[in-house]
C-alpha cells in the first residue's frame, strides 16, 4: 500500500509541527531509492523517511534505524554537499497531490544563503526525489528520467523543474458540501467517483471514508439523505483535516498484523490508533521492508544458488545417462567377442561384418557395424575400448551421483534459507559459509563486510503455553540449536528428505500431541515444501541425531525416528506469533 495524497497531507502535518525551523544534521540513503534525514530541531531530533520505492513509496517521520551502506552514493554525496546542515523553512504539499516539497535554506557554492527545494514525488513506479536550486534548475535526483523515457518532461541535471502533470481534479481541502454531493450524483462506484474527482484520494481509501457513513458501494444506490449525508461526512473530514485535526489508525487482519494506514478510525475493519502516521507507517511497513531489503541484497547470492543448482541438475541427467546404458555396454562387449571369436571366418562387407551369434540358441548370423579403416582385430580391441568406458563412466556415476545429490540438496537447502533471511545477520551468515563452501568468491581488494551479532532462531510458544519450540533460519541456527543448544530429551523435527529448517521442542516432561503437530507444521512451513499438503515430518529425540564428520552445515543423521504428515497451514502458523528468545 503506497502512501496516497490522504495520507501524505496528514505526514507533512507532522513535519510541519516537528521539522520546520529545525537544521539537517545528517542524511544517509540506506538504499537506492531511499532517503533519511536527520533533523535536530526545537524539540528534539527527528528522522524523516523518502522512499521512492515503486512499491511502498512514501514519506513520513521514523523511528526504525537503517543500516548503511559502507560507501554513500552518489546522490547521497551530492545532497550532503549542498544541503547538510540547512535549514528546513517549509514543508508543503501542493494541491494535496502526492508531491512532498521541502525548502531548505542552505549555502551554495559562493557562500550566499539560498532556498534549495528537496522534492518527493511519490507516485509509484513514477517516484523520485529531486534537488532543485533556487533557480528552479534540477540539481540532481535519485533517478534519471531522460530521452526516450518519456514524453511528459526530463528530470536530469540541468533541466528546469516542473511538477507532474496535474489531472482535472478539485482540493477536497477547499471543497463545500455541494461539490462532494455533485461527485456523487454522476454514478458509478463510490470509490472511484471520489477518487477521480478529488486530489490525494485512492480507491481503497475513498472506500473507507464512504464505509464510515454508508454500506453501498455504488453511488446509484445512494438516496438523497444517504447521498448529503455522506457529502457533509467527507466536508467535515476535510475541514477538520485542514485545521490539522487527524487520527493516525493502524488496520488490522485477522491476525492483528498491519493491512493498511488511515488517518481516521476506518469502520468496515479491524484497527488501532497510532502514536502518528510516521509510528503507522513505521508498523506498517517494517516487514515489507524487510523482504524487499533482502530480496534486494541478496539478488547476486540468489544467481549464484540457481546456477549451481542448475549445474548439479545437468550432472543428474548425464550420470542417468550413464547407469542406464547397460543394454549399449553389454553390446559393445558382445560385438567385441563375436568379432575376436570370428576373426578368421568372418564376412565383410563395406561397413558392415555378418558373424555367428553363438550366444543365442540356435546361433544366428548378426552383422556388427565396423569401420573399414581398420582390421576385424582392430575393430573388436575398439569395442571392447568402448566397453571398458562406458563400464567405467557407469561405475563412477554411480558414486558422483550419490555426492551430486548431497549437494543439490544443500544448495536447494541455502536457497530455502535464504528466502527465510530477515536481517543483514542471517544473511551475512549464509554468504560467509557460501565462501567456506567455494560457492562465493572473496574479491581481492574488498573492505571486509561488516561484523554483525550472531543471529537468533524463531522461537514461538505452544498452544498449550507448556513449550517452547525453535526454529531455525540457516544452517548455522540449525547446527546451534541441534548440537549445542538442545539436551537429549529434547524433541527433534525436520522434514523427511526435503530441505527446511530444524525444530526443538523444550518442555518440561513429554510434549503434548498438539505441541508435536504445531512443532511438525512449523517445521514443514519453514521448509521448501511450504504451500503443499500431507509433508512427511520425522521427529525423534535430539540423542539420536548425530553429526557425520566432514558432513555440510546443517547436515545430521538420526535412527530412531517416527515420521509424521502436516499441511503446513499458515492460519495455525499465523496464531503461533513469535516471542523473544
Amino acid at each position: 500500500m503506497a502512501m496516497d495524497g490522504l495520507n501524505l497531507h496528514a505526514s507533512v502535518i507532522e513535519m510541519q509541527r516537528t521539522l520546520v525551523g529545525g537544521k539537517i544534521d545528517k542524511i544517509q540513503q540506506p538504499e537506492r531509492d531511499e532517503l533519511l534525514l536527520g533533523v535536530h530541531a526545537a524539540s528534539g531530533n527527528y528522522k524523516l523517511l523518502i522512499s521512492a520505492s515503486a512499491a511502498n513509496t512514501r514519506a513520513h517521520l521514523t523511528e526504525i534505524k537503517r543500516t548503511n551502506p559502507a560507501d554513500a552514493p552518489m546522490f547521497c554525496m551530492l545532497l550532503r554537499k549542498r544541503i547538510l546542515n540547512g535549514r528546513i523553512l517549509s514543508a508543503e504539499q501542493p494541491n494535496l497531490d502526492r508531491v512532498l516539497v521541502l525548502t531548505i535554506e542552505a549555502q551554495n557554492e559562493l557562500g550566499d544563503l539560498v532556498p534549495y527545494r528537496l522534492i518527493a514525488e511519490i507516485m509509484g513506479k513514477h517516484s523520485n526525489i529531486i534537488l532543485v536550486n533556487e533557480k528552479r534548475i534540477i540539481v540532481d535526483a535519485i533517478r534519471h528520467v531522460g530521452v526516450g523515457m518519456s514524453n511528459v518532461r526530463l528530470i536530469l541535471p540541468g533541466v528546469g523543474y516542473e511538477l507532474p502533470p496535474q489531472q482535472e481534479k478539485a482540493n477536497p481541502l477547499c471543497a463545500k458540501k455541494e461539490e462532494f454531493r455533485n461527485a456523487l450524483l454522476q454514478g458509478g462506484r463510490i470509490d472511484r467517483r471520489l477518487s477521480s474527482s478529488f486530489f490525494g484520494l485512492s480507491p481503497a481509501m475513498a472506500a473507507a471514508l464512504a464505509a464510515r457513513v454508508t454500506g453501498e458501494t455504488s453511488c446509484e444506490a445512494l438516496d438523497d439523505a444517504m447521498r448529503d449525508t455522506l457529502a457533509q461526512s467527507l466536508y467535515t473530514f476535510y475541514h477538520a483535516l485542514m485545521l490539522g485535526e487527524f487520527t493516525p489508525t493502524v488496520a488490522l487482519n485477522a491476525y492483528d498484523e498491519p493491512i493498511g494506514v488511515y488517518p481516521f478510525i476506518p469502520s468496515d475493519v479491524k484497527s488501532r490508533r497510532a502514536e502518528s502516521i510516521g509510528a503507522a507507517y513505521d508498523e506498517f511497513c517494517a516487514q515489507h521492508d524487510i523482504f524487499e531489503r533482502m530480496q534486494r541484497h541478496s539478488a547476486a547470492v540468489r544467481k549464484v544458488l540457481q546456477n549451481n543448482i542448475e549445474r548439479c541438475e545437468k550432472k543428474l541427467a548425464l550420470y542417468a545417462d550413464a547407469l542406464n546404458a547397460t543394454e549399449s555396454i553389454e553390446q559393445n562387449r558382445l560385438y567385441g567377442e563375436l568379432l575376436t571369436a570370428n576373426l578368421h571366418s568372418v564376412k565383410q562387407n563395406g561397413q558392415e561384418a555378418a558373424v555367428l551369434n553363438y550366444y543365442l540358441d540356435p546361433p544366428q548370423m548378426i552383422k556388427i557395424p565396423i569401420d573399414p579403416r581398420f582390421s576385424i582385430g582392430e575393430n573388436a580391441q575398439r569395442y571392447f575400448k568402448k566397453y571398458q568406458k562406458q563400464k567405467a563412466a557407469r561405475d563412477m556415476a554411480g558414486t558422483q551421483r550419490a555426492q551430486t545429490l548431497t549437494e543439490l540438496s544443500y544448495l536447494e537447502g541455502q536457497l530455502d534459507n535464504l528466502r527465510k533471511c530477515a536481517g543483514d545477520a542471517e544473511l551475512s551468515e549464509l554468504v560467509e559459509e557460501l565462501r567456506e563452501q567455494g560457492y562465493l568468491k572473496r574479491e581481492k581488494g574488498a573492505k571486509k563486510s561488516p561484523k554483525y551479532a550472531a543471529s537468533k532462531p524463531l522461537c514461538f510458544v505452544s498452544s498449550d503455553g507448556n513449550a517452547r519450540i525453535y526454529v531455525g533460519k540457516n544452517n548455522k541456527q540449525n547446527d546451534t540449536l541441534t548440537l549445542r543448544f538442545a539436551e537429549g530429551g529434547d524433541f527433534w523435527l525436520h522434514t523427511k528428505n526435503i530441505p527446511g529448517s530444524h525444530v526443538i521442542v523444550k518442555c518440561e516432561g513429554a510434549p503434548s500431541k498438539q505441541t508435536l503437530l504445531e512443532a511438525a507444521t512449523l517445521a514443514a512451513y519453514y521448509s521448501k515444501a511450504r504451500g503443499g499438503e500431507n509433508i512427511p515430518v520425522d521427529y525423534t529425540l535430539r540423542k539420536y541425531i548425530k553429526k557425520p564428520a566432514g558432513a555440510k552445515p546443517g547436515m545430521v543423521i538420526y535412527t530412531t525416528y517416527r515420521t509424521a504428515y502436516v499441511t503446513p497451514e499458515e492460519t495455525l502458523v499465523k496464531t503461533l506469533k513469535p516471542t523473544a528468545l
